[in-house]
């Protein structure tokens, strides 16, 4: 059936018990033996956590891979296949597994398996003490000193920008409970900032030390374009974990060296057009002065816009969660 969203449900939800497990695995161009990844589930879950469903995301794949997808979901009662009609991204796929989802808890699967499946009671286990989302932290490492360098840099710079400390960013395994999927407003490449989002917001956080397989890593290098649109990714993130609420920090901030810059300047000019009698009209300093001077105050014009808009929409934003509600 055709829904809003524009997917494709190919196996639609059964009525019955509801499942106490909901396992979203994002299909791409890249992916591991499903088959094998289904049976290695069902061996492990089914003692552990007794009913579950696993929901395969497919984003548009070629039509070889949604023939071995609708055979495998005739193979195993317990898959359901959500297929999109585009390519949307890892960020609006788990939106949509969440909300599709019929499990009140959630376990997020890379389809290339870098942490093993036996670690999934492991992951599961903080739920039931009370946590909301567990990430899997891949230690010890079996990649190059380059990536591991790479990610050591990423992961530091992200908690030292937002100073909430996760120390596996792009481990895909987490498991948690589908709220946090549902409230925390993710998209674009932001998906990998989910601990993050979700310890700012208040949720109870953690993570598991589980060993990363061998010979399970990226491949190829990375491309520049690739560190590029991470630190941008990097430079958003600071932005809405530091400023979002009080964007006057940071435009005033910016807009305000900027404007006593040139007042320097200006000063500078004036004091050596009075007292020292230069001709001071020819001098690149002057425009350089008034540049500096305008720039000022319109990077703050844009902090007080956003201080404006945040006013105006105060009541829609909400950086916290109601845990309990007791009496009548």
């Amino acid at each position: 059936m055709r829904t809003r969203s524009s997917l494709d449900v190919l196996v639609p939800t059964l009525a019955g018990p509801t499942p106490a497990l909901s396992v979203v695995m994002l299909l791409g161009s890249r992916y591991e033996d499903l088959a094998g990844i289904c049976d290695s589930l069902r061996r492990i879950l089914t003692p552990s956590v007794g009913d579950y469903e696993v929901l395969i995301v497919d984003e548009a794949t070629g039509s070889h891979t949604q023939a071995r997808v609708r055979a495998l979901a005739e193979q195993f009662s317990e898959i359901r296949v959500l297929r999109l009609h585009r390519h949307v991204g890892e960020s609006a796929a788990l939106a949509i597994a969440a909300q599709a989802a019929r499990a009140d808890l959630l376990l997020t699967l890379d389809p290339y398996l870098h942490v093993a499946l036996e670690y999934v009671p492991t992951l599961l286990a903080p739920l039931a003490n009370g946590a909301d989302l567990v990430c899997a932290w891949r230690w010890p490492r079996s990649e190059s000193r380059v990536n591991r360098m790479a990610s050591a840099a990423f992961n530091g710079l992200a908690g030292w920008l937002t100073k909430t400390r996760v120390h596996d960013l792009n481990c895909r395994m987490r498991a948690m409970r589908r709220e946090v999927l549902c409230e925390l407003p993710i998209y674009g490449d932001l998906h990998r900032f989910l601990p993050i989002f979700a310890a700012q917001r208040g949720y109870r956080c953690c993570e598991v030390q589980v060993p990363q397989q061998p010979g399970k890593h990226e491949i190829g290098a990375r491309s520049p374009a690739s560190y590029v649109r991470r630190l941008l990714d990097l430079l958003t993130l600071a932005f809405l974990a530091r400023f979002m609420k009080r964007p006057l920090h940071l435009f005033g901030l910016v807009g305000l060296a900027s404007l006593l810059s040139g007042l320097a300047i200006g000063s500078y000019l004036i004091y050596t057009k009075v007292a020292l009698g230069m001709a001071v009209g020819h001098r690149p300093l002057l425009l350089l002065a008034v540049l500096l001077v305008v720039i000022g105050v319109q990077i703050a014009s844009l902090g007080l816009l956003g201080e404006l808009m945040i006013f105006t929409h105060a009541r829609q934003l909400s950086d916290y969660v109601v845990e309990e509600e007791r009496g009548g």
